[in-house]
């Protein structure tokens, strides 16, 4: 991730957490696991629970109730409605009409902040680009101020009715607990003439009330018109026309006094502002159970309003925030998770170096065993300590601008040599800051001399078949002539045994001259479908002297239903020979030579030939030198056995491998494919 997206992302979450921090709406927000994240200052004086508790856990619960119970942002985060009803059926919960998805309720607590409260709950959800909810925030208010209204305007309507049934004499008490009241109301009655009218109503309308007291003007603080307002309607009885004028005001029946209705509106202009207005009208029965009055009080929730239009946007602006900075993320990750893979997947290392040479970032899977933490931190020349003043000295050329690539021969932990090929490079954006891509090409050096070294011996082989080719007349001139030479001459004694000896070095070299002709100049197998059980035995019936003089103990284990290769029979016969003639050489007298042919399950489908002695073995020093063309262990060997075989096989597009250990047998496995084209 680059510095730049880090310091975006970092500024773009200050400003999230500044939106909510610096509300003065106590709010929290949960996420989709239920988890507090963020839970603001003003939350934090309303609850008197700190930030630093309720971040990060699932507590939110806590400053409310004293048992592990769902708040209403985590039934909305569920969209949990049924648990709505279930846990704030008699909280008075209801959809909000003010933000789409939002549910709102209110609820007493005889303890919350240190203070028995009353709070009005608003809770929304908040969405990602698809719709889905993935949190929720909910907001507190404490509305023990509004509640106590109510109830004091109960007790006041309650008061008022008992007192006008008692005595006529009260109704100055009466005006006084009216005119007292901190909570703007007027009271008409049944002929809608306005008996009592507040100095807070005066306060909040602008409108003195001697002027209206004893008229019927109290549409005036309100309207242009004459209409009437709830107090009216209610005097009248008149539900219906509730629904009429005020049916736009959000009106409903309160479920605190019986038979009052409560509405909200705004006005552009009362008393000099622009206000929302709360209305709550009640009736005044006399001892029949009939209307004689009516009194409406009113509160300015413009404030409250306001707060919920600011938490309205902020909930839009933190939604939108929020699905950019998820949607920024995604980007992120999928770059990183990518980058990480094509790093990791790459057989090269790629290394980071600060301008001092220290290493700050490692990939994965360099094959030494150290995890990309116990790298980093470093100098890069402390894991090639032999080369630490050439790693030096090409350091300073790196800063000096010269970023030539240059090899490198190191020895590993496990003493096995490996050349590196060193790329440096400057890092893109940045002023100090390097890359070294390490590649490991000891396989292509490996591969690099081998190539040479085949060039050489292709060369040494066309020379030598050239060679054998004019010695093999002259040799058999020479044979010829001493089998003559033997029958005319009829030699006895040491003359005998020296025609012996020189003819039996002419037949040496006579087969070592036709192994060259076939190392060098093999030729393509002729294919056709071959019984290889009838090859093998070709191919032992050749060694039949020596495993009779050997006492060698022949197994075989050819499957009866073998099908028929397309093979070169005369090509594997002279390979099976050469592998028999080594195991025997091997061996012991009293050896036993297994011969194991199957059909292997691979696909495509392929032959299996094993061929096991218990003779003598070989170490791994000789194993690796074992298809070198003339390497031998025998006093008269050619030395081109084995390479012979590795051909062969390699022309019928087959696999050999060696399985052997010093002084405990050979283990040769031959597969050759079935079907092979032609």
């Amino acid at each position: 991730m680059s510095k730049a997206v880090e310091e975006r992302l970092l500024r773009e979450w200050k400003v999230n957490v500044g939106i909510i921090e610096g509300s003065p709406i106590p709010t929290f927000v949960i996420d989709r696991q239920h988890k507090v994240i963020f839970w603001n200052k003003a939350c934090e004086e309303l609850t008197d629970f700190p930030a630093r508790e309720m971040i990060g856990t699932d507590k939110h619960y806590m400053p409310f109730y004293g048992t592990r119970r769902p708040l209403i942002a985590d039934l909305i985060v569920d969209q949990d409605i049924n648990g709505l009803e279930k846990f704030y059926g008699t909280k008075r919960v209801k959809k909000s009409d003010r933000v789409e998805g939002a549910y709102e309720a209110r609820d007493f607590y005889m303890n919350l902040g240190g203070q028995s409260r009353h709070v009005y709950f608003m809770a929304a959800p908040i969405y990602d680009d698809t719709g889905e909810i993935i949190a929720a925030i909910e907001t507190l208010q404490d509305v023990t101020k509004e509640r106590e209204m109510e109830l004091s305007l109960k007790e006041y309507t309650e008061n008022i009715r008992e007192e006008l049934e008692k005595n006529i004499t009260l109704r100055k008490t009466i005006e006084g607990i009216i005119e007292g009241s901190p909570i703007p109301m007027f009271v008409i009655d049944k002929d809608h003439k306005i008996m009592f009218w507040n100095r807070a109503f005066t306060e909040l309308s602008g409108y003195e009330g001697k002027y209206f007291i004893g008229t019927d003007r109290q549409y005036v603080p309100f309207y242009p018109e004459k209409r009437p307002v709830i107090a009216d309607l209610i005097v009248d009885n008149d539900i219906n026309d509730l629904e009429k004028y005020y049916g736009k005001k959000k009106v409903q029946k309160s479920t605190v006094i019986n038979g009052a209705y409560e509405a909200w509106d705004f006005y552009p202009n009362l008393g000099g502002k622009s206000r929302h207005l709360y209305f709550l009208a009640a009736p005044i029965y006399d001892d029949k159970g009939e209307i004689i009055a009516a009194v409406e009080t009113l509160q300015d929730i413009t404030r409250e309003e306001e707060l919920s239009r600011n938490l309205k946007e902020y909930a839009e602006t933190m939604e939108n925030e929020l699905t950019e900075n998820i949607r920024l993320r995604q980007e992120i990750e999928g770059l990183y998770n990518y980058m990480q893979t094509v790093l990791e997947s790459s057989p090269d290392t790629l290394f980071e170096l600060n301008s001092e040479g220290i290493i700050t970032y490692a990939s994965r899977g360099r094959g030494d065993g150290l995890e990309p933490s116990e790298i980093k931190g470093k100098h890069f020349t402390e894991f090639a300590p032999a080369h630490k003043e050439y790693l030096i000295a090409r350091w300073r050329e790196i800063r000096k601008g010269n970023f030539r690539p240059f090899e490198m021969e190191v020895l590993t932990s496990a003493g096995t040599r490996q050349y590196h090929l060193i790329t440096p490079c400057p890092l893109k954006g940045s002023k100090d800051r390097y890359v070294m891509v390490r590649r490991e090409i000891t396989e292509f050096k490996e591969l690099e001399k081998k190539y040479y070294e085949s060039q050489k011996l292709a060369a040494i082989g066309q020379l030598s078949a050239g060679i054998a080719h004019e010695v093999r007349n002259p040799l058999s001139s020479i044979k010829m002539s001493l089998q003559i030479l033997e029958k005319r001459l009829q030699p006895e004694g040491n003359d005998l045994k020296r025609f012996k000896i020189a003819q039996r070095e002419v037949e040496h070299l006579e087969e070592l001259v036709n192994d060259i002709l076939i190392f060098a100049r093999p030729g393509d197998p002729k294919r056709v479908p071959t019984d290889l059980r009838r090859t093998i035995e070709n191919a032992l019936e050749m060694v039949e002297k020596a495993v009779l003089d050997k006492h060698v103990d022949i197994i075989q284990q050819i499957e009866i239903e073998l099908p028929h290769p397309n093979i070169d029979g005369v090509m594997l016969e002279q390979a099976f020979l050469n592998i028999f003639r080594n195991a025997i050489d091997a061996m012991q007298d009293g050896g036993h030579l297994q011969i194991i042919v199957r059909e292997s399950g691979n696909q495509p489908h392929e032959l299996s030939i094993e061929i096991v002695d218990d003779g003598c073995g070989m170490d791994e020093e000789t194993l690796t030198h074992l298809f070198n063309p003339f390497f031998t262990q025998k006093r008269y060997g050619t030395g081109l056995g084995m390479t012979q075989v590795k051909k062969i096989i390699d022309l019928h597009t087959g696999n050999i491998e060696i399985e052997t250990k010093k002084g405990e047998g050979t283990r040769v496995i031959i597969t050759l494919p079935l079907n092979v084209s032609e």
